[in-house]
């Protein structure tokens, strides 16, 4: 819980996030102590050596399973990202033989994100338009 916290507070991870705030511990605390009960989700933790790397997140969400990388700021550029994303992959679907498309919402200016999906085996299919007021 405490490295999610801290990457997830660091600029340049939280700035790819949808909600840009600074997430406060108790707040995070609760999301977290949710998401580990919550039986419809399902978080890996990565590891090079014995150094934490990131993390993958699935969570159920009916017709699809949406998935959510998060690496340690550490690791930012240096290509674990992919490996990451079908590693988790094929970790959760041994141990969940689901047979649900894996979503994964990027933004469009988080090219790092793009890419590492894609050399993972996604496809981009579609883009969602937000008007700003």
């Amino acid at each position: 819980m405490a490295d999610l916290y801290k990457w997830r507070n660091h600029p340049e991870i939280r700035k790819n996030f949808f909600n840009t705030c600074i997430v406060s511990l108790e707040e995070h605390e609760k999301w977290f102590n949710a998401k580990i009960k919550a039986a419809d989700t399902t978080i890996y933790m990565a590891f090079c050596k014995n150094n934490k790397i990131g993390s993958i997140r699935f969570e159920d969400r009916g017709e699809v399973i949406k998935a959510s990388v998060m690496l340690n700021p550490d690791f930012l550029g240096k290509g674990f990202g992919s490996e990451l994303i079908r590693t988790g992959i094929k970790q959760f679907l041994t141990e969940n033989k689901s047979d649900k498309p894996v979503v994964a919402e990027i933004k469009t200016e988080n090219i790092a994100s793009l890419k590492a999906f894609k050399r993972a085996g996604f496809i981009e299919s579609y883009i969602t338009c937000i008007l700003v007021k």
